[in-house]
This record gives structure tokens, C-alpha cells and sequence, in this order.
């Protein structure tokens, strides 16, 4: 059995339980992927896993296309033994998460477990992972250990509601521009004209170009942010749903709640119990 996997899954581990997973391994992170069969180590046991581990299970996938639910559990707490099948379970060192978590927060939670989001962005990082680790690639210790660094911070600001997600990025100025200016002012009276203006472009011509490159309209957009950063909100339990609306930018909090809905299929309240502290 590798060295590397017995330090993040524990001494117990054994070649037969993870006969039908495979292990993408590095000395500060590993990825385990089912091949044929789910494995049961990463998931039930944990009295000897001295490493943070996170599970994203596929089939408690988001009610969209571009988020995924995961969970976080410190070392030591067991996960849930429920058959799951289609999932990636990635293990990081304990020393190497916790330096990592204390440049954003002093005070480090037992995760036990913590469910959240995460954008799509953070498994094309595992897939990447994944992939240059089964190549041997030259230097690839070196990009293997930047992708650690990278799979890391983004699963802590995820945990932290502070997500980025890079999938719509334009590689067209004008459109990125637009986008970074809706990141910026989610929460002010943003318009189609005012943001085709910045590309000095007309509203027609930068409705069309916004969807080729986006693949949703300007104002399609600018609520998928919204309803984005009303998520982060919500888990934060820090503030009434009314203001959170206001905040967002959304005129009332019913037009909050309508639109909030008709995306994730919950109402925001509901959406909000569904995270305990």
C-alpha cells in the first residue's frame, strides 16, 4: 500500500477496500474516484484518518447545472454509510488544511460534518488534478502542488460562503467587463443600457454578444448573481430575509422569494434551515 495514501487515510486502510477506487496521490492531498464500486473506507470509517476529507456525492447535486452539494468532516469524525456510488472524496492533510484555514479565519470549526455549495469550477480543479497526477508529466510535482494550493483556499472559501465561480467568464472585454461591474454593484439599479455602455456598444448588439458568450441574457445573469450572493447570506443567519432582498438589489422581498424559488426550488427560508451552524 503507497506510503502517501496510508498518511492521509489512516494505517488501517487495506489494498481491498480500495480495489475498485481510483487514487490520485500527492503527499498533501489525495483523490479518491470510484471506478466500479463504491468504497466503503472514505465514507464510515474515521477513528484513524488523520486527514480532513470532503465528499462531493453527485446524486445530492444542486437544483442547478453549475453548483454541487458537499460535505466537510475533521479528522476523526465518520462519514454517513449510505451507498453512495457517484462521488469524489478528497482527503487533505491535517497540518496542510489548517495553515491554510488560519489565513482566513483564528479560529478553525470541528467539521462534523459541515454541509455547503460548491461551484462547478472546483471539480474541473479535481478533474485537472486528477488527470496530471495519472500522466507522470515533467515537473508535475511542482503544478500538482500549485493545484493543491488552488483545490484548497477554493474549498475554504467555499466552506466560508465566499465561492467564485469562473465557469461564465468572457474572454471578451467588453462582456467581462460588464460582468465584473455586475459582481461589484449586484446590489444597485443595474440596467441592460448602462452596462452596454461601458463596452460602448448598443443595447441590441451587447444583448447578443452577452448571451452568445454567457449563454443567458444580461438581466439572466445579473439575477443568477443576486441569487447567488442572497445564498451566502442566507447561510450566514446574520440577517431577516426582507433585507437580504433589499440588499441583493431585488425590489421586494416577494419578488425575492419568486425568483429565489424558481432557481433552487426552495423558498428562502427553507433554503436557510437546510444550514445549522
Amino acid at each position: 500500500m503507497n506510503d502517501m495514501i496510508r498518511a492521509l487515510a489512516g494505517d488501517g486502510v487495506t489494498g481491498r477496500e480500495l480495489e475498485h477506487i481510483d487514487c490520485y496521490i500527492r503527499p498533501q492531498m489525495g483523490l479518491f474516484i470510484p471506478a466500479e464500486s463504491s468504497c466503503g473506507y472514505p465514507l464510515i470509517t474515521a477513528a484513524e484518518r488523520p486527514s480532513y476529507m470532503m465528499i462531493i456525492s453527485f446524486s445530492a447535486a444542486a437544483s442547478d447545472d453549475f453548483h454541487y452539494s458537499a460535505e466537510l468532516l475533521s479528522p476523526g469524525i465518520p462519514g454517513e454509510a449510505n451507498g453512495r456510488y457517484h462521488y469524489y472524496c478528497l482527503m487533505t492533510a491535517a497540518d496542510y488544511f489548517e495553515e491554510r484555514f488560519a489565513l482566513y479565519s483564528e479560529e478553525l470549526p470541528v467539521f462534523a460534518p459541515m454541509r455547503f455549495e460548491i461551484c462547478s469550477d472546483i471539480l474541473k480543479a479535481l478533474n485537472t488534478f486528477a488527470f496530471e497526477s495519472g500522466k507522470s508529466m515533467m515537473n508535475s510535482d511542482i503544478t500538482l502542488g500549485a493545484q493543491s494550493e488552488i483545490i484548497t483556499h477554493w474549498i475554504i472559501r467555499s466552506v466560508l460562503g465566499e465561492t467564485m465561480d469562473m465557469r461564465a467568464i468572457s474572454d471578451d472585454y467588453s462582456i467581462a467587463r460588464a460582468q465584473h461591474y455586475i459582481e461589484l454593484h449586484y446590489g444597485s439599479n443595474i440596467t441592460v443600457a448602462g452596462l452596454a455602455g461601458l463596452g460602448s456598444m448598443s443595447e441590441s448588439t451587447f444583448n447578443r454578444r452577452f448571451k452568445k458568450e454567457t449563454g443567458r441574457t444580461p438581466i439572466e445573469y445579473l439575477i443568477e448573481v443576486r441569487i447567488n450572493h442572497a445564498r451566502t447570506m442566507l447561510r450566514r443567519k446574520s440577517l431577516p430575509v426582507t433585507e437580504i432582498a433589499l440588499r441583493c438589489g431585488f425590489s421586494s422581498s416577494a419578488h425575492f422569494a419568486s425568483c429565489f424559488q424558481q432557481r433552487t426550488g426552495l423558498t428562502p427560508s427553507e433554503y436557510r434551515s437546510l444550514y445549522v451552524e
